[in-house]
């Protein structure tokens, strides 16, 4: 009863726990949520309940346990307010509205055992808006992105309920408020990809940020910047009016690496401010190109003069925007299409957690007005490796393989004991032999042995000697000192809460406590046998604290007094 009532405990708890809890470095997120948004007035959008619903998706990665970076992007068809035949707001015509956001964050999760886990978020977020019809005005503007919300796990996949806020301090500032709910995932790449996934679970060392590192690690970020040549597009920008002439621009990237670290998720941006290449022009003297990406790379290894370097493919999709203007630096406008992006390059280490990136890029957009636009990018910058995952070294003694090697009670076993020395010793008097006719039975005494089968304690899930537990153990040698040829069994037990191999292990290491404070106070170590029962022997059966502490214990059992009777020291 009690080991099914523990079963069930422990499924409810990963089915509940899920993707709620605090996940490994490394671990990749994606999700997809509904959205609504409450505009700020001064956008002139309809803020009617039923008039800004949309859509989005996130994807992102943890870097360490409890914090993740994740970018997130939705769209929201709106509803413009209309004074008469004109539109209110700025820059966007009246009628119905194109609303998107792109916004990147960190994020900390606060793990709340099996219950939901809450999390909070900060970052950036650009919001645009474009007539149903991307034609006449537009308008977009970068801010700050608040989000707070929580996670509830179902067994792989969580439920993800945010509340957000951005605030866009230009024109005036404005705020918009929305919440999101959606699904979100965490699949584990070493298992989807064949990267050598194991059912253990892996206990993380302490972090440290700039130690040296040979090669990226599972929650790994990599920071850089760079400098890009922009092969554009003949209709990059507006087809015979503004097009962008091929020229220089400067941009940075953050990405994670993942479970795997041949995988890494990264975000980029960059922006090239660039005269119009159509002469005469319509009043546009500048095209100023920006564009967002996310993918997802993969890296091949490879050492150079005694640093790991690697080759890298990556793909995923591109957000690009062309703003216009006047030679008064006056907006006249802008253009933006979506479209995938696809990456050819390497990283060259040249210093601890410092790499030369050179980078060949292609964003190709199918939907830009009026043909399908491709821009060709060659990068290169510095990037810098920071943090990362180590696995903890294990304990490698007997027993002990589920403990940290930094652990103190990953110590070796003693050694064994020497084999008996023919002929055999009397089993009563070990200063005899056994063919001895003085090898008889003891007379039996009347001698209180408490003193030397009391038992000790032990806090939960440790296996330390406490300090009552060693005012009794100190009684204890006084009798063994006086006795010799005593022999004395350590029998380990532990409480319920635990599997049967983690309860007899823990209960073996509890003996051997025992046995080595005894051996360290002068008493021989072959004098002791060790045994453990793990949770099958209880004093107690309720199920609370007191009762269990009853349960973990060391028992002492004499095995022989090695005499005729037990000598009473002169002190007791």
């Amino acid at each position: 009863m009690l080991r099914r009532s523990w079963t069930v405990c422990a499924m409810t708890a990963l089915l509940l726990g899920g993707t709620a809890a605090a996940q490994s470095p490394g671990t990749l997120l994606v999700g997809g949520f509904g959205t609504w948004t409450h505009f700020d007035s001064k956008w002139g959008l309809s803020t009617a309940f039923g008039d800004s619903w949309g859509y989005g998706g996130r994807v992102g990665a943890f870097i360490a346990p409890n914090w993740n970076l994740e970018a997130d992007g939705y769209y929201t068809p709106a509803t413009a307010k209309l004074v008469g035949d004109g539109y209110t707001g700025i820059g966007v015509p009246g009628g119905n509205v194109k609303a998107s956001a792109l916004s990147a964050r960190l994020v900390y999760s606060f793990p709340l055992g099996n219950l939901p886990s809450i999390h909070i978020g900060a970052g950036g977020v650009l919001e645009n808006f474009r007539g149903e019809d991307n034609q006449g005005g537009s308008a977009y503007q970068f801010g700050a992105n608040g989000l707070a919300g929580f996670n509830l796990g179902f067994g792989g996949v969580s439920l993800r309920v945010d509340g957000l806020v951005n605030y866009l301090p230009s024109n005036g500032g404005k705020f918009d408020f929305g919440a999101q709910a959606g699904l979100q995932l965490s699949p584990d790449l070493r298992d989807l990809f064949g990267g050598g996934a194991t059912g253990n679970p892996v206990m993380w060392a302490p972090y440290v940020w700039w130690d040296n590192l040979d090669a990226p690690l599972p929650g790994t970020v990599e920071l850089g910047g760079f400098a890009q040549w922009t092969f554009f597009d003949d209709n990059a920008g507006r087809e015979a009016v503004a097009i962008a002439k091929d020229g220089l621009g400067y941009g940075g990237r953050l990405g994670v690496f993942l479970s795997d670290p041949r995988w890494e998720i990264e975000g980029d941006g960059y922006y090239s401010p660039q005269d119009n290449d159509i002469t005469p022009n319509s009043g546009i003297t500048k095209v100023n190109a920006h564009a967002f990406a996310t993918r997802l790379n993969y890296n091949f290894p490879f050492r150079l003069l005694s640093r790991q370097s690697q080759f890298i493919l990556g793909a995923g999709g591109v957000r690009t925007s062309y703003k216009f203007k006047d030679a008064n630096d006056n907006d006249l406008g802008y253009q933006y299409n979506y479209g995938a992006s696809g990456l050819a390059g390497i990283r060259l280490g040249i210093a601890n957690r410092t790499a030369l990136r050179i980078d060949g890029v292609i964003d190709y957009m199918p939907n830009h007005e009026g043909s399908a636009n491709m821009n060709l990018h060659v990068r290169g910058g510095l990037s810098f490796l920071i943090g990362g995952a180590r696995p903890e070294v294990m304990c490698t003694y007997a027993g002990l393989e589920s403990i940290p090697a930094s652990s103190p009670n990953c110590v070796a076993p003693p050694p064994p004991p020497p084999p008996p020395p023919p002929p055999p010793t009397c089993q009563y008097n070990s200063n005899i032999l056994a063919t001895d006719p003085a090898c008889v039975p003891p007379v039996t005494r009347l001698v209180d042995t408490t003193a030397i089968t009391g038992p000790i304690y032990f806090d939960f899930d440790k296996s330390t000697i406490r300090p009552d537990a060693a005012a009794t153990l100190d009684k204890k040698l006084p009798y063994l000192t006086a006795n010799p040829g005593m022999r004395i069994r350590i029998e380990g037990n532990a409480d319920e809460r635990g599997s049967d191999e983690y309860n007899l292990a823990l209960g073996q290491r509890r003996a051997a406590s025992a046995k080595r404070y005894l051996v360290d106070h002068g008493i021989a170590a072959d004098r002791f046998d060790l045994v453990s029962y793990g949770e099958e022997r209880p004093v107690c059966t309720e199920h609370n604290e007191a009762c269990w502490q009853q349960n973990r214990r060391d028992d002492f059992r004499i095995v022989t007094i090695g005499s005729d009777q037990i000598v009473v020291p002169p002190q007791q």
